[in-house]
């Protein structure tokens, strides 16, 4: 703190300077202010392109990661392509004689089961080619 005091009464006993001319000192502050913050307010071309090129990068990847997202959520949905409603199956074809509606979708419930391919038997049209 001493440093500080000493240092203060030095400054303010030293030789102040004399303005001959104060209007003309702050006339010139004030014009050199002006001319730099005209220098500041408008930016080169280079400036200017590269915050286009800033923008538009910005626009196109918030597009993508919104397909992107987008498309995650579609997938999520399962959807199923209509199938062709066959005619119902015939007493002839069931050999069981269904006569209630739970025996009908029972046989329906087999017919689709065999059309489907399983696992076993890949793996057996495979063994059966070697």
């Amino acid at each position: 703190m001493n440093n500080i005091d000493v240092i203060l009464e030095r400054l303010q006993s030293a030789k102040q300077p004399a303005l001959e001319h104060p209007e003309e000192l702050t006339d010139r502050i004030m014009s050199s202010l002006d001319s730099l913050g005209s220098e500041v307010a408008t930016p080169s071309p280079a400036e200017r392109l590269k915050g286009n090129t800033l923008l538009i990068l910005r626009t196109a990847l918030s597009l993508a990661a919104m397909w992107i997202i987008g498309f995650f959520i579609y997938l999520q949905f399962d959807t199923v392509a209509p199938v062709a409603q066959e005619s119902l199956p015939s007493t002839k074809d069931t050999g069981s004689g269904s006569s209630t509606l739970k025996e009908v979708y029972k046989d329906r419930l087999c017919q689709d089961c065999k059309k489907t391919i399983r696992y076993t038997q890949i793996r057996s049209k495979l063994y059966e080619n070697k």
